[in-house]
């Protein structure tokens, strides 16, 4: 095939439709396809990895889109289907297509013509299909590994027939939403852009949701809207095919309810290094076209996204935005794509949106090309940290956070007492991955942190142990728990120690008491503290505070292994108002860290108060194979005399 001289970058002129409620961009660039070409409507799109176009294998009353625009197979020359089988294409929550596998020729805006694998759409239907500004789209995956088969990676194949320097990997957006047009560039950056307030979003793969590992996401520390955090540590992704912002169902809805109150809250995104605010005035838009149009809405959507905040141009509009990759050499006519991250910087002539930016600066200029290999985590590589909200099968929901081992947070009960109850415990040091579980041990204090009405679960502690997993499936927290009932609670459940499995998945933040880092402490007498000694040697080394409001106390220590005589830290709850109840028994949990062989336990009971006895069951959890995880947690008893 022949090729015009190459140029040093392509340009693809882009042009803005009109805004529609249908969550895709109205952004597209008009393209060249078949032979003699096709003038076609193409978003360029780093939220797929196909590439698409409609086509006249549609019924009259199908694939009715706004764009109205259809490729058709037959009056091309150079068109061949490379499969003879039609089958549905699924967008996630957004719909899904009937596709069939076919090739042509693609023209780009510099000239150059690139045989392009692509799927026709053969049949979709659907409101949100209906309000689609462009005909079809170019896939801009964030690596060539996770390119659909049947499809080209326009990018990657630039560079392989010579149109693209490898050596610079970029590609660029660069809109202006009053003039309504503006250029996604591929393979060279502009440098007047690239100055002032930036931001640096490094490529970590999302793994939430099998399937979709090639969006550009990257960790997203906080999502707080007005002065409320509603989540943490997600991910976040700019989806050049999107509009407005879509992800975690329960998250977009208290986003929604929230802005409903009707203050005009802030939307702010918080990065390790850097932040995004987004005044109401960004993220309420003018629909100018479908049902809603005349209408001011804001852009927030629901999509089964768990645990992601996706949005697109509803950003993108406000800023100049880079794609980078990193390239790597096969062969002499061979490269792959590899993310290194999205950059973002704050246009001049609009609104400031990049409120801190990133301490990493962009430098432009050439990139070194590696030779070889290179490799890309995948989900069996990527550590998962406790850190989050989870909820059970009751319904209760536990937010922790984690700091270094240590895990602290906040527990809302939907069982028996309701209210918000402190948690603290341990962690091992390394998350989950699809290879190994994560142990994990906590202490709760059923003294309800909001002062509602008393009962006698306020004496009452509960010990938790068990495994961290992830999979396909999602994270997963399978925890035995021992509710330790120091007291009779009439028409409930009378004194004595109760045992059950609580299953937790992740959810977006709810609105929960937001868990300090540390509970304020004060000196108190307590028949707890002291030194305790087992029957097997073990010892026990506890100090016994109050919480400021003298509701319950805190234990720290260390525990003395005989069997090691390693000496690991400890933490926890006791009922330091059990005398004063008049109460026989002191409920206590303690959950002690990491020992040398990564063991973690939570050892949990009641301190006899007349026979100074200290009677404890352990659950023992270890990381383990998720095949073998019925096997992590083990059950013993163990009881303390005071050392003398």
């Amino acid at each position: 095939m022949n090729h015009p001289p190459s140029p040093s970058h392509v340009i693809f002129p882009m042009q803005r439709g009109p805004f529609q409620n249908n969550g895709a961009s109205p952004w597209y660039c008009t393209i060249l396809l078949g032979t003699p070409a096709q003038s076609l409507k193409f978003a360029i799109d780093s939220g797929t990895n196909i590439n698409w176009i409609t086509s006249t294998l549609c019924r009259d009353d199908q694939c009715v889109h706004y764009a109205g625009g259809r490729f058709d197979v037959e009056a091309s020359s150079t068109f061949s289907f490379t499969d003879c089988l039609r089958r549905p294409y699924s967008f996630g929550p957004w719909g899904t297509m009937q596709v069939e596998s076919a090739s042509d020729v693609l023209t780009t805006p510099a000239g150059a013509h690139l045989d392009t694998q692509l799927f026709l759409a053969a049949a979709y239907e659907g409101e949100q299909f209906k309000q689609l500004d462009w005909d079809g789209a170019l896939g801009l995956p964030c690596s060539s590994a996770y390119v659909e088969g049947r499809s080209s990676f326009v990018l990657q194949t630039l560079m392989r027939e010579g149109q693209l320097d490898p050596a610079y990997p970029f590609v660029t957006f660069d809109y202006n939403s009053r003039e309504r047009n503006g250029s996604c560039q591929m393979g060279a950056v502009d440098p007047s852009k690239t100055q002032g307030p930036h931001l640096f979003l490094p490529w970590s793969v999302y793994t939430s949701l099998p399937g979709v590992e090639y969006i550009w996401s990257a960790e997203l520390e906080s999502y707080s809207v007005g002065s409320e955090q509603l989540a943490s540590n997600i991910k976040f992704a700019i989806d050049s095919g999107s509009s407005r912002f879509k992800g975690d169902d329960t998250l977009m809805r208290q986003t929604l309810a929230r802005i409903a109150v009707g203050d005009h809250p802030k939307v702010v995104l918080g990065f390790a290094d850097g932040e995004i605010t987004l005044g109401a005035d960004l993220y309420n838009c003018l629909i100018e076209e479908g049902p809603q149009k005349g209408q001011v809405l804001p852009q927030f959507n629901a999509l089964g996204l768990r645990d992601l905040v996706l949005v697109g141009s509803v950003v993108m509009e406000h800023c100049y935005t880079v794609y980078e990759y990193q390239v790597v050499k096969c062969s002499n006519t061979v490269y792959s794509l590899a993310p290194v991250g999205i950059w973002l910087f704050n246009r001049p002539d609009g609104p400031q949106i990049i409120t801190q930016s990133s301490s990493k600066r962009f430098i432009a200029g050439e990139r070194t090309v590696l030779n070889g290999r290179t490799t890309l985590p995948n989900s069996a590589d990527t550590t998962v940290s406790v850190a989050g909200t989870w909820q059970n099968d009751y319904g209760s929901l536990m937010s922790l956070q984690v700091s270094g081992q240590q895990v602290f947070g906040t527990y809302q009960s939907s069982t028996g007492s309701t209210g918000h109850y402190a948690i603290s415990g341990f962690s091992s040091k390394t998350g989950a991955t699809h290879a190994e579980n994560q142990p994990l041990s906590l202490a709760i204090e059923w003294h309800d942190l909001d002062e509602k009405t008393s009962d006698p679960s306020w004496n009452w502690v509960s010990g938790l142990s068990g495994q961290l997993s992830t999979g396909d499936k999602g994270d997963v927290l399978t925890l035995s728990h021992l509710l330790i009932a120091s007291s009779d609670f009439p028409d409930l459940a009378g004194r004595g120690t109760y045992i059950d499995k609580l299953v937790y998945r992740r959810v977006a933040n709810p609105s929960l008491a937001n868990p300090g880092h540390t509970i304020e402490s004060i000196p108190v007498d307590n028949d707890l503290a002291g030194r305790w000694i087992a029957h097997d040697g073990t010892t026990l080394t506890l100090t016994v505070e109050s919480e400021r409001q003298y509701r319950f106390g805190v234990v720290r220590g260390y525990l003395t292994s005989s069997a090691s005589d390693a000496v690991v830290d400890v933490c926890g709850f006791t009922d330091i108002n059990a005398v004063a109840s008049k109460l026989a028994f002191q409920s206590v949990s303690l959950s002690v860290s990491n020992t040398p062989d990564a063991t973690l336990a939570t050892l949990s009971g009641t301190l006899d108060l007349a026979q100074s006895t200290l009677s404890l069951l352990v659950l023992t959890s270890v990381p383990g194979v998720p095949a073998q995880a019925y096997l992590a947690t083990k059950i013993s008893p163990l009881s303390f005399i005071r050392a003398t």
